[in-house]
């Protein structure tokens, strides 16, 4: 599983991260095919109850002879949770959420998760975007299905721009700025003075944000399927590089931890701020004029937005498969289902319709200055969107990543820092095969 982003914060500001405690663990007896017989499903999940249970309770007014539990693990101990688990053979899990990312190759691998393939053609069907779906496959089977999602946005002070003679971005989808544009904007708020920190990225050193930077410069993934690590390519040289004059040249702090970038951005201490749709409700919050725009890409390279929340899956050791799929499907293909989900949790749906509820909302929250939000996001959804790599090892690679662009920021020699963690991301993949 991967170190968790503030990708499923409340858009309005609710975050789902707390823990709690276990919900109940019991499975049911019955055949699990829907019928008249009472079956009782278990749905292990990293959130607190209160963010899946109005999903749950629409599920079984629908399904009265389907009762679903939860079990509420903390998010720190939910993939080691799993692994002992299903991993001893237990049958007491039937539906469970996974991370995008190789978490799904994994357990895939493990046999840990039923293939959902025959549930293909509704899902993408009903879907914002194809790849939504098909960044879930494993060997061209379908081992889950995405409830939600995210996407980011290039969020700016307007006063702060109009102190530094700097004109707004545009809110066209189809219409970024480059992170050379971005970075020349961010030179004239500091040689103006206009804010203490020109630009911000809301999630420092993170591969969940960091990625769709260097997918735009060409460097793909950072990895291949086989394990291997690509930080030392063009592309990644040319990503790692910008990040690292961030910080040298001052346009970024040191020192500065994610949990502050928020609040320094709607106090009016920032000019600009890379940040998921949550950063809507941030500048809300505050009292500044901002605005926001489509997240920048390199001159030369292709647009790519970071993208991707939680999907759900059935487990392969359940003994109540169908009731189990049943589930899964009303989460994320059934439009009512995934906009109960989405709603309570504050946060995009994957389904259209459910979408589009979602995106309305938001683009009504700030008036002018959101009124292209969701135009915005679907755009990138549509266009855009780059999915964290299905691979062997993921596990291991997103940490050590994290490190790597860490130390960068506080000064490492990107070309040397690269070819520390290939190596020893390298060697401990090697280890894991």
């Amino acid at each position: 599983m991967t170190t968790r982003p503030i990708r499923v914060i409340a858009a309005l500001g609710v975050s789902t991260i707390a823990l709690a405690g276990l919900a109940g663990c019991a499975t049911g007896d019955g055949s699990g095919d829907g019928g008249d017989e009472k079956v009782t499903l278990t749905f292990a999940n990293a959130d607190p109850a209160e963010t899946w249970a109005p999903a749950i309770e629409a599920f079984q007014k629908a399904n009265p002879n389907i009762v679903v539990k939860q079990l509420n693990i903390p998010y720190a101990q939910y993939t080691s949770t799993i692994n002992q688990r299903l991993g001893g053979g237990s049958s007491d899990i039937d539906v469970l959420v996974v991370d995008a990312g190789g978490g799904i190759v994994d357990w895939a691998n493990r046999g840990f998760l039923a293939d959902l393939s025959a549930s293909k053609d509704a899902a993408v069907a009903a879907a914002v975007s194809e790849d939504m779906i098909t960044a879930r496959e494993v060997d061209g089977a379908l081992y889950a299905l995405p409830v939600w999602t995210t996407s980011q946005f290039l969020y700016y002070n307007a006063d702060v721009l109009a102190a530094a003679e700097v004109e707004a971005p545009s809110s066209d989808p189809e219409q970024p700025w480059t992170y050379e544009q971005l970075t020349a904007a961010a030179q004239k708020v500091k040689d103006a003075g206009a804010a203490e920190y020109p630009f911000l990225f809301d999630q420092w050193d993170s591969y969940y944000q960091f990625q769709m930077v260097g997918a735009s410069a060409g460097g793909g993934d950072g990895i291949e399927a086989d394990g291997t690590v690509t930080f030392d390519d063009e592309g990644w040289q040319k990503a790692l590089t910008w990040y690292h004059d961030l910080f040298e040249s001052g346009l970024s702090p040191r020192g500065i931890t994610n949990d502050k970038n928020g609040a320094l951005f709607q106090t009016g201490k920032a000019g600009f701020m890379i940040s998921g749709p949550w950063g809507v409700s941030v500048a809300e919050e505050g009292d500044v004029d901002y605005g926001i725009a489509p997240a920048p890409y390199f001159e030369g390279g292709e647009p790519a937005t970071s993208t991707d929340s939680w999907g759900v899956a059935v487990s392969a050791k359940s003994t109540q498969q169908e009731a189990a799929t049943k589930f899964v499907e009303y989460l994320t293909i059934d439009p009512e289902g995934n906009a109960i989900s989405a709603e309570s949790a504050h946060i995009a749906g994957t389904n259209k319709e459910a979408y589009a509820e979602y995106a309305d909302t938001m683009s009504a929250i700030g008036g002018e200055a959101t009124a292209d939000f969701g135009a915005i996001m679907q755009y990138q959804l549509e266009n855009t969107s780059v999915h964290r790599p299905n691979v062997i090892g993921y596990s291991i690679f997103e940490p050590g990543a994290n490190q790597m662009f860490s130390d960068i920021r506080n000064g490492s020699d990107p070309k040397e820092r690269a070819a520390q963690a290939i190596t020893d991301i390298e060697e401990q993949i090697e280890r894991l095969k």
